[in-house]
């Protein structure tokens, strides 16, 4: 019932159609399709190996960032310290030249009393000497008037004694 046509049948005519609507299908894809979505994921690859590329210099800027921190806490660090040091040896300069001063207000002060009481003993000095001079002059003031006899002398001595 079929009859053959030869080398054109309709097999061998569906298989060359076939084949050429295939590439005509894939030229029309490669021009319209394959090209935008290739040129897409290179730019996307582009995109990507930049974005890598700038997450790999932010990471090396922040390491140098971390260092250059570090390098300035450890300068402030050390200032501090130094600032510490030099609070101490002013304070304790400070408090030797207090106790200086202490030192020698005290010794003043000392001296000053040492004064005073010289000052008075020379008055008491001066007061007894005056008293012991009124005491023999009224004494003898005494015994000159009553001049009397020896043992009257001698009572009024003791007596004068008594009193002083």
């Amino acid at each position: 019932m079929y009859e053959r046509f030869g080398i054109l049948d309709v097999e061998t005519i569906m298989a060359l159609l076939l084949w050429g609507t295939f590439i005509v299908v894939l030229i029309v894809l490669q021009k319209f399709a394959w090209k935008p979505i290739l040129a897409g994921l290179k730019q996307r690859e582009d995109d990507i190996r930049k974005s890598v590329e700038n997450a790999d210099r932010i990471k090396a800027e922040l390491a140098a960032v971390e260092a250059s921190k570090a390098k300035i806490l450890e300068e402030a660090k050390d200032k501090a310290n130094i600032i510490i040091e030099q609070s101490r040896k002013l304070g304790n300069e400070l408090a030797g030249q207090i106790e200086q001063r202490a030192k020698k207000n005290a010794e003043e002060i000392i001296s000053s009393a040492h004064q005073e009481i010289e000052g008075e003993r020379e008055r008491v000095r001066n007061a007894l000497k005056k008293e012991s001079v009124q005491t023999a002059v009224s004494l003898a003031e005494k015994i000159l008037k009553e001049n009397l006899d020896p043992e009257k002398n001698r009572k009024l001595i003791d007596q004068a004694m008594k009193d002083v």
